[in-house]
């Protein structure tokens, strides 16, 4: 059967055929019960651990899932305040997890990054090793970020934050209202988890320097075809950062802004199985759209052939109603800070057909029983300035699809 004719009488893909006419386009999603990471036993069942270590089942590869549950460790609870930021099955077979919580050190508190391993298919865990190496500074990632190279090295790409909330300034929903700033340090493992070095942090270096800095932050890496490491990661500049590693993670070439449009969101890069071919999931927008609060209304795919060079294959996976329809968006203004919603005021609602903004972000992708599962966050809102008891449609959805409908 041609890909075509198979993407025609396929009932997964033709949510992707009706990308792009209103919120929710997709008409194929489930919902997962909270924003997470997932794993695949060897029996075939889905394991998803949400913030603070909490975990529901699939027995129908995705389709339905279990009431979620503490994770004990051997009759006690294992604690966390922060999303999975990594849960992979390692080359060795066990279960690799990593988790943040604050930490007391000396007087004040700060985030830390665990990690533990279980032989027994997250059953049991071993005792918790803390692999942040800074001793001043929080520590974060985006979540499921941890990735195993060919090599067997572990790479999470972490990330320190800093920012400062001024007495009297306005403060409006989403980053850039206030000053914040973030770079980061890439922690690498050798031996599976029990020894991590960090490397120099990376942030962008705006035309040299001349530009000033820019913040590099909740990156993701993918190993490409040439043999190379490739990192994208947001920042304020609306476009998506790019760097490159040719010795494993270790040194990294200067971050650099790509053509692609981006909100100061997160994107998830991935290398697709049993191809050369990487898939980026990311919310795509120009400036315009920013100020006017829909900096997180567009979920795009694309798919690069040549390590990250050059994209094609774009697709809108979720748009909210009257935005541009164009599945590559190209801005005409230069890459720049952009603050999001400065064009908005609190009780001003778009005037769409939802009478709201529809947000999409936090995309997560994972490849199971030949499919791609791809969640994010999901609600609707009558603008940026709203509380979240004032959000509708509230849900972690959850879109499985063939592999090839990302080439449609």
């Amino acid at each position: 059967m041609k890909r075509r004719d198979f993407l025609k009488t396929t009932t997964l893909a033709a949510g992707v055929a009706a990308i792009g006419q209103r919120a929710g386009a997709t008409e194929n999603f489930r919902t997962l019960p909270g924003k997470g990471a997932t794993f695949q036993r060897k029996n075939g069942q889905l394991v998803h651990i949400m913030r603070g270590l909490v975990q529901s089942v699939s027995d129908d590869q995705g389709e339905t899932w279990s009431t979620p549950k503490l994770i004990f460790n051997n009759g006690e609870t294992i604690h966390s305040d922060s999303h999975v930021l990594g849960l992979l099955r390692l080359q060795s077979g066990k279960i690799g997890l990593s988790y943040g919580r604050m930490k007391k050190v000396q007087n004040f508190m700060r985030q830390e990054i665990f990690f533990r391993t279980s032989d027994d298919e997250g059953q049991t865990w071993s005792a918790e090793n803390s692999i942040t190496p800074f001793d001043g500074d929080d520590l974060y990632a985006l979540h499921q970020s941890m990735v195993q190279l060919k090599s067997g090295r572990l790479i999470l790409p972490a990330y320190t934050s800093f920012s400062h909330n001024y007495v009297g300034r306005p403060r409006g929903i989403g980053h850039g209202w206030l000053p914040e700033y973030y770079a980061t340090h890439m922690l690498l493992s050798d031996d599976e988890g029990v020894t991590w070095l960090p490397t120099a942090a990376l942030y962008l270096w705006k035309d040299l320097g001349h530009g000033g800095l820019a913040p590099c932050g909740e990156a993701a890496v993918a190993e490409t075809a040439d043999g190379r490491l490739l990192m994208l990661a947001r920042t304020t500049n609306m476009r998506a950062l790019r760097s490159y590693s040719n010795d494993g993670g270790e040194t990294w070439s200067f971050v650099e802004l790509t053509e692609l449009c981006s909100s100061n969101a997160p994107i998830r890069l991935k290398s697709l199985p049993q191809s050369d071919d990487l898939l980026i999931v990311w919310n795509q927008v120009t400036a315009e759209e920013h100020r006017n609060g829909f900096g997180r209304s567009r979920l795009s795919m694309a798919v690069s052939k040549n390590s990250g060079t050059t994209w094609t294959h774009f697709q809108n996976l979720e748009l909210c109603p009257e935005m541009q329809t164009s599945v590559r968006i190209v801005d005409p203004e230069a890459p720049q800070f952009v603050r999001p919603g400065e064009k908005t005021h609190p009780g001003q609602v778009p005037n769409n057909s939802i009478r709201g903004i529809a947000r999409y972000s936090y995309p997560n992708v994972n490849f199971f029983n030949d499919k791609i599962y791809i969640d994010h966050d999901h609600y609707i809102a009558p603008n940026q300035w709203v509380s979240k008891d004032e959000r509708r449609h509230e849900a972690q959805k959850l879109h499985i699809l063939p592999l090839e409908a990302l080439y449609a």
